[in-house]
């Protein structure tokens, strides 16, 4: 019994253990997603659809409207011209045009010249007008202050990444109004030599950058440049107003001068293109004479249309016969000149010189004092009393009898008592004013006798002729 128990034990006793779980050993066994291969999975799960929404959002704006608007006004903020031309699509110009630089190449050479007046900018508001046309409204800083503008963009039919569209700022060409003078070289805009008409306006269509306008000098004229930003207007007149150069001013008086010399040589009392004139309806054989000198006190300007215009003042006399008149009479013609100048490369030349009513007024001389007038009237008056004739040229008495012969004149009294003087700032001439008193006595028929003379008041007209006082005539009066 024993063997065989213990047969029976030793027997029980080579069988296997077998391992027992305990509940408390299950429950400490972690989840799946809590462990550590899993969470890394998921954390790079949510890092790429956080980035790809962050893509997805930056790539929608940067391919949208106002995406391309900024990435343009960007670009020429920077000056990046190979950015801007990729994000711009250029209409053809609103009107006529005598040049277009509009171009890539004309791009490029605006941004050499320089940058438009835009320090940055905002992006405001977008209105969709259709599925492929947008307006878009921004702000931008400048050196004046802050602007708004307003750019139109459109869908270009390409995408991007298969998926995102393209979208292109649509440009309208700025329009300068330039103006050249006649003998002008020509104009160079942003480097590049443009043939434009001389004489008139022509009308150039550039980009809405900055532009620099440089416009060819000759002898005759000074080279100028000039800077025009059109990113703000698309249209507007170059403002560019000729200068003569040194030799150029030399070339303008020395022609005013030729013109003047020969209006003097004129024979008529309204000679055609000169700037004088007297109407004096009994009066022959005139011959006129300058006066001191016409190009005292020029102005050397530029019309509208860019032709040089001199102004200034001028002063002439006119020397006459009349009937009845016993020598040679003199009238005064003065005022305000305007010349009509032609330019050309190497020389100015004058077409016509007329007067001139709407200029500012002369001074006064210093020497040209009342008193100084006063003492040549004087002078005159003597003179005139030791005329024998009854109607002396120049001379203020008169005799009403036409056959009086052997004539002598007693002057009364001081003429100049009570007179006045006055200047004209508009025509430069002096007059003096006052009564006289002269006596005559003659012969008609043999018979001796006389009379004092009809005319009985007087003006004298002086003019100043750049060193002193110069009497014209005295003219009676009743």
């Amino acid at each position: 019994m024993s063997t065989e128990v213990e047969t029976k034990d030793a027997a029980d006793s080579e069988l296997p253990a077998v391992p027992v779980v305990s509940a408390t050993a299950q429950s400490e066994e972690p989840a799946a997603w809590r462990r550590r291969r899993y969470q890394v999975i998921a954390g790079v799960v949510a890092i790429a659809l956080i980035a790809a929404f962050v893509a997805n959002n930056f790539l929608a704006r940067q391919y949208s409207p106002a995406g391309a608007v900024s990435q343009y006004l960007g670009a020429i903020q920077s000056g990046n011209g190979t950015a801007a031309w990729t994000l711009i699509q250029v209409s053809a110009p609103t009107t006529k045009v005598d040049a277009n630089l509009t171009g890539r190449a004309a791009l490029q050479a605006a941004f050499s010249s320089g940058k438009p007046d835009m320090k940055g900018f905002a992006i405001t508001s977008t209105s969709n007008a259709t599925a492929s046309l947008a307006a878009v409204n921004f702000s931008y800083e400048t050196s004046g202050g802050t602007k708004q503008g307003t750019l139109g963009v459109e869908r270009s039919g390409e995408t991007s990444f298969g998926f995102y569209p393209v979208w292109r700022v649509v440009i309208t060409p700025a329009l300068l109004d330039v103006v050249l003078p006649k003998g002008s070289p020509g104009v160079t805009i942003d480097g590049k030599a443009v043939a434009l008409p001389v004489g008139a306006k022509s009308i150039v269509a550039v980009l809405p950058l900055a532009h620099s306008i440089r416009f060819n000098g000759t002898q005759m004229l000074e080279t100028q440049v000039v800077g025009v930003d059109a990113f703000s207007s698309l249209q507007q007149t170059v403002p560019y107003q000729p200068k003569f150069t040194s030799g150029g001013l030399d070339a303008a008086r020395g022609a005013i001068k030729v013109a003047f010399d020969a209006c003097a040589k004129s024979t008529s009392f309204r000679p055609d293109a000169c700037p004088q004139t007297s109407d004096l309806p009994f009066g022959t054989s005139p011959q006129w004479q300058l006066v001191g000198d016409p190009l005292q006190d020029p102005a050397l300007t530029f019309d509208a249309d860019l032709n040089p215009v001199a102004t200034g003042h001028f002063q002439m006399v006119v020397s006459y016969q009349e009937a009845g008149i016993d020598g040679t009479n003199h009238w005064p013609s003065s005022g305000g000149y305007k010349a009509a100048l032609v330019l050309t490369a190497s020389g100015v030349t004058v077409n016509s010189v007329v007067s001139a009513n709407d200029l500012g007024g002369l001074q006064r001389p210093d020497g040209a004092t009342d008193q100084a007038a006063k003492d040549l009237v004087t002078k005159a008056f003597v003179t005139c009393a030791s005329v024998k004739s009854p109607a002396p040229a120049d001379c203020p008495e008169r005799l009403s009898s036409p056959d009086a012969t052997n004539v002598s004149w007693a002057l009364s009294g001081d003429p100049l008592a009570g007179s006045t003087v006055a200047f004209d700032q508009a025509s430069g001439l002096f007059t003096l004013k006052g009564k006289f008193s002269m006596t005559s006595t003659y012969y008609v028929n043999g018979y001796q006798s006389g009379s004092p003379s009809y005319t009985t008041s007087y003006t004298a007209y002086l003019f100043w002729d750049g060193q002193a006082l110069r009497l014209v005539t005295i003219s009676g009066e009743f």
